[in-house]
């Protein structure tokens, strides 16, 4: 994927766009506040000039109460606006972050194509993305908060260099001199930082992972009993050195040109005043207008530093901004609207067919799956066996729609996977697959997978009892809305991982889709209980077409063929009696996993062990 580049201009214009639809009333009160800010500014200036004016026109100590006090007034009625407004927009802004460009991160991650968020490539620009989004004062919601000090310092810039230009353009000239030679070190310090952004964000993907897996409670008992404490604190404190070293680095090359402004304002400011007071004496100016053009200088300084600052923050921001929109634009593989339509009801069950069907994954040097040639027909019951790597899990995420093939095609009710909505397509498919995850809500939720109100109850209570786990349940307080781990609810319960795999098992009977994948989901059951739920499944899926993967052979008896995958070709296809009788691979495999079928001490003959 390209690292997308928007200008600045472009960014800011996207960044409102979106802001101003979110909260409208920002059309208004974020140029209130730029005009309150530069109000604040003018009065600064001319509250002094007027004070020493009113006193060398000799004007009444009453009069000049009345005036000034006027000009004080409505100078902090202005001051309160604008902090009013100050607090009120940097809330909001924080809200479009939270609230908007957050939820459309997260909404992105969930829906895209699985290809955007798979490989390590991908999951480093989403690391990028999110960085962009964890602060105030980074990416997104930093250019909300820098855009309106530029323009409001630029308006000042432009103002107060004009009237400084009428009494002497050599000022002018030398504060933008100064001020190029800032902006020349930032930009340095900016490229610096833009060039090695992918080091920083490698640095939190890690970090990230080491705390999630070093604080789960999974992880937990193999930390504690193999004592792995010094070596996860080990790996983070490897990784927060690489990490501050990085910040070290950029930090630096920005400290360059805050120190080099520091030390011109003392340049400039010597010899401006010192035309200032040449001036003076010379009779040019008077004592007001002195002290107005002293104002002028010192604000035109302050407006000229604060829009540097500001210009360099939001192009610094930019970089956030760019690796936000390159990932939440990224394009979409899959078909996501209009398609063909859905098999009916009564085309159930439906057919199968991968036509030289071969896929290679991102990066990789050669295929997974090569030229394999498959067609299932409807309510079939296939088993996908062979050892690790052979190409099982990538059959499954091509039908799935997870992934489109590298070249050739799966044609699906005989119309090409490609040409469905994926949205709609998924709903034809079930899938157990072997990464067992939960969400800590309630086990009802986990298995309806949808809010509390949509939930059928009746059908949770009837496929928990399908996957084996109804008794399990009926023994808890609350039943089915018993929370799961103790992350939102105290009382929430942590299953065994056989129990987590039954849920799944569940929540895909739940689902009820024409097509049921099972992905090694009995993994962590032993082989005479996975034995027996595949056989309990059998009975499940009568009017399905069904895969079952599994490196244990205990799913193949009943399944109307077996596949043999081997380096991503079929090795081996027929059902269990034919195989066996080839004294091939696969019966070799069975052979050797035979002495893992006892039950009470006694070991099966092949033809008993189902």
């Amino acid at each position: 994927m390209v690292q997308k580049n928007y200008s600045l201009w472009k960014n800011i214009n996207y960044i409102y766009h979106i802001a101003f639809s979110y909260i409208k009333s920002l059309r208004y009160t974020l140029p209130l506040q730029m005009l309150c800010e530069l109000l604040i500014q003018v009065f600064a200036t001319m509250i002094p000039a007027a004070a020493v004016g009113m006193i060398t026109v000799g004007k009444g100590f009453g009069e000049y109460l009345i005036i000034l006090g006027g000009i004080t007034i409505l100078n902090m009625s202005v001051l309160y606006l604008k902090q009013y407004l100050f607090h009120t927009i940097n809330y909001q802004n924080t809200v479009i972050r939270v609230k908007k460009f957050y939820i459309d991160n997260a909404v992105k991650q969930m829906s895209t194509d699985y290809i955007n968020v798979e490989p390590q490539e991908k999951q480093v620009l989403i690391q990028k993305s999110i960085n962009s989004l964890n602060s105030n004062w980074a990416g997104l919601e930093s250019m909300m908060k820098n855009t309106p000090a530029f323009f409001v310092n630029m308006i000042g810039l432009t103002a107060y260099g004009g009237t400084i230009a009428l009494l002497d353009p050599v000022i002018i000239l030398i504060i933008l001199l100064m001020s190029i030679l800032n902006f020349i070190l930032t930009y340095f310090a900016r490229t610096y930082e833009e060039k090695h952004k992918t080091e920083f964000a490698k640095y939190e993907r890690q970090l990230s992972y080491l705390y999630d897996n070093s604080t789960s409670l999974i992880n937990g008992k193999d930390i504690r009993i193999y004592q792995m404490e010094g070596w996860f604190c080990q790996l983070f404190r490897t990784l927060i050195k690489k990490r501050v070293t990085w910040s070290k680095r950029v930090e630096y090359r920005y400290f360059l040109p805050s120190l080099s402004d520091n030390l011109l304002l003392y340049v400039r400011d010597i010899i401006a005043y010192g035309i200032l007071i040449s001036k003076a004496m010379n009779g040019v100016i008077n004592p007001a207008a002195f002290t107005f053009f002293i104002g002028i200088i010192g604000g035109f300084s302050n407006w000229l530093n604060e829009a540097v600052n500001a210009y360099s923050n939001l192009r610094r921001a930019n970089l956030g901004v760019n690796d936000y929109r390159t990932f939440v634009e990224i394009p979409e593989v899959f078909r996501h609207s209009g398609g063909c339509e859905l098999p009916k009801d009564k085309e159930y069950p439906f057919s199968i067919e991968f036509v030289d069907v071969s896929f290679r994954y991102p990066g990789a040097d050669k295929d997974t799956i090569s030229h394999l040639n498959l067609k299932i027909d409807g309510g079939s019951k296939i088993a996908l066996v062979g050892n690790n790597g052979a190409g099982k899990t990538t059959l499954v995420k091509l039908l799935s729609g997870l992934y489109y093939p590298t070249d050739g095609n799966i044609l699906v009710n005989g119309k090409l996977i490609s040409d469905y909505n994926l949205e709609e397509y998924h709903s034809l498919v079930g899938v157990v697959f072997q990464e067992v995850e939960i969400v800590a809500f309630t086990i009802a939720k986990n298995v309806a997978a949808c809010t509390e109100k949509d939930i059928n109850y009746d059908k949770v209570h009837q496929c928990l009892t399908l996957a084996g786990l109804k008794d399990k349940i009926d023994g808890l307080k609350d039943k089915e809305k018993t929370f799961l781990t103790q992350t939102i609810n105290k009382e929430g319960i942590q299953l065994s991982g056989g129990e987590m795999q039954k849920l799944m098992l569940a929540r895909a009977l739940y689902k009820d889709a024409p097509l049921m994948i099972l992905d090694e989901p009995t993994a962590a059951l032993d082989p005479i209980a996975e034995s027996e739920l595949y056989e309990k499944y059998n009975d499940l899926t009568k009017d399905k077409t069904s895969l079952f993967i599994s490196h244990r052979l205990s799913s193949t008896k009943f399944c109307d063929r077996i596949l043999f995958l081997e380096n991503g070709v079929i090795a081996e296809d027929g059902n269990h009696q034919e195989l066996m009788e080839n004294k091939g691979k696969y019966a070799r495999m069975f052979d050797i996993q035979s002495h893992y079928y006892k039950e009470k001490g006694k070991v099966e003959s092949n033809e008993e062990v189902f």
